[in-house]
C-alpha cells in the first residue's frame, strides 16, 4: 500500500431527499453543493462503569450507548443550491412559478398530521479518501451572514443516523453534476425595514433554529427519530450612524425601545447570473419582526449601531397557521426542490 496522503481538495458533498425516512435512496435527484469546512462528528455515547470494587480508582469499563451523528459545513450563498438547504430547514414544499427565470417560494411546513416535520435527506461526504453517508438527516440550524466586504455565507448543521462508510460512491451519488452558478457577494444586498430602504448597513445575520434532537427508544442504538422542533428566527444588523434621529435608538417611538413589529425584507442579488435578463436572487421576508438589544458602539473611527431582532410568527408569512419567515428564490432551475 502506498504511503500517499489524500487530497482535501478532492472533497465534495451531495444531498438527496429521502422517500423513506432514514433510508438512503437508490435513485432520485442528487444535489451537489460546493462546501467549505465539512465535518462529520459521531456522537457516540459511552456508559461508564464506576461501580466500587475496593480499589482507589474510578472507571472500570466503558460500554457503548446510543449514537447519532452530526454533520456541519459552510458554503457560499448560491441561488441554485441554497433552496435545498432552505427547504430542509423550513420544511415547506417549493411553489415554483415562471417560465425562466423561475421563482421558488418556500415557507414553513405546518402539518400536524405529520408532526410538521421537514423532509429528511441522505448526505454524502467524500473527504478525499472515503465516502460517508448520513441518512435521516434533519436540519438543526441554518445561518446566513452577509457583510459588505465579503461573500454571503451559509452555515448549516444536521443531525442524522450513524454514518456508513464506503470505498466508492453509492448509486444515487455515482454521477456528480456541479453547477457553474456564481456566489453572491454580500454588497449586492437590499434591506428594508417597515418599508424604508437602508443603505447604511455594513453586516447582517439571519439564523433559523429548529432545535432538532434525537429520540432514542429501546431495541436499537440508532435514533428512533430525528425530531425537528418549532422554528425560531433571529438576527442582527450593523448600521453606520448617519443621523441624529435614527429610528432604532432615538425618539419616543424608537423601534428598539417600544413594541414595534415591523416587516424586514432582505434581498441578496447575484450580479453575475441572470436568466432572460433577470438577476438571480434570494429574499427573506419577516413580516412581524421586533427589533431589540440596540447597542451604539464606538470601536471604530465612526459610530455604529448594532441591533438584534426576533421574527414573530404571523399569518402573512405562513401557508397555513403562523410562521416567522418566508423565502423567495429566483434562479434558472426549472424543477422544484
Amino acid at each position: 500500500m502506498a504511503n500517499n496522503a489524500f487530497l482535501t481538495a478532492n472533497s465534495y458533498l451531495g444531498m438527496v431527499i429521502e422517500t423513506t425516512e432514514g433510508t438512503l435512496p437508490t435513485s432520485g435527484t442528487s444535489y451537489w453543493l460546493p462546501v467549505t469546512s465539512p465535518q462529520i462528528t459521531p456522537q457516540q455515547m459511552f456508559l461508564r462503569d464506576e461501580a466500587l470494587r475496593g480499589s482507589p480508582t474510578t472507571v472500570y469499563d466503558q460500554v457503548q450507548g446510543v449514537r447519532h451523528d452530526e454533520f456541519e459545513f459552510r458554503t457560499f450563498l448560491f441561488a441554485d443550491t441554497f433552496p435545498v438547504l432552505l427547504r430542509s430547514s423550513l420544511g415547506g414544499s417549493d411553489t415554483k412559478t415562471g417560465s425562466g427565470p423561475y421563482t421558488h417560494a418556500i415557507k414553513v411546513l405546518n402539518n400536524p398530521a405529520t408532526g410538521s416535520q421537514p423532509p429528511t435527506y441522505s448526505i454524502l461526504d467524500f473527504d478525499g479518501a472515503n465516502y460517508f453517508t448520513v441518512s435521516g438527516a434533519q436540519c438543526d440550524t441554518l445561518g446566513i451572514t452577509f457583510g459588505a466586504e465579503a461573500a454571503a455565507e451559509v452555515t448549516v448543521k444536521y443531525l442524522g443516523n450513524p454514518y456508513v462508510s464506503y470505498t466508492s460512491a453509492p448509486t444515487v451519488f455515482a454521477t456528480q453534476s456541479l453547477s457553474t452558478e456564481h456566489l453572491i457577494p454580500a454588497w449586492d444586498t437590499a434591506l428594508t425595514i417597515g418599508g424604508t430602504s437602508y443603505t447604511n448597513v455594513t453586516t447582517g445575520e439571519i439564523s433559523i433554529a429548529r432545535k432538532t434532537q434525537p429520540i432514542f427508544t429501546l431495541g436499537t442504538q440508532a435514533p428512533y427519530n430525528l425530531f425537528a422542533g418549532p422554528i425560531e428566527v433571529t438576527g442582527k444588523f450593523t448600521f453606520v450612524v448617519n443621523s441624529t434621529s435614527d429610528v432604532f435608538s432615538t425618539g419616543s417611538n424608537a423601534y428598539g425601545l417600544t413594541r414595534s413589529p415591523e416587516t424586514i425584507s432582505v434581498t441578496l442579488t447575484d450580479p453575475n447570473d441572470a436568466t432572460s435578463g433577470t438577476q438571480h436572487s434570494v429574499n427573506f421576508t419577516m413580516s412581524a419582526a421586533q427589533i431589540h438589544s440596540i447597542k451604539r458602539t464606538r470601536g471604530k473611527e465612526y459610530t455604529e449601531l448594532e441591533v438584534e431582532f426576533t421574527a414573530n410568527a404571523n399569518s402573512t408569512d405562513a401557508s397555513t397557521g403562523y410562521a416567522p419567515i418566508q423565502a423567495t428564490i429566483i434562479n434558472g432551475t426549472s424543477t422544484t426542490y
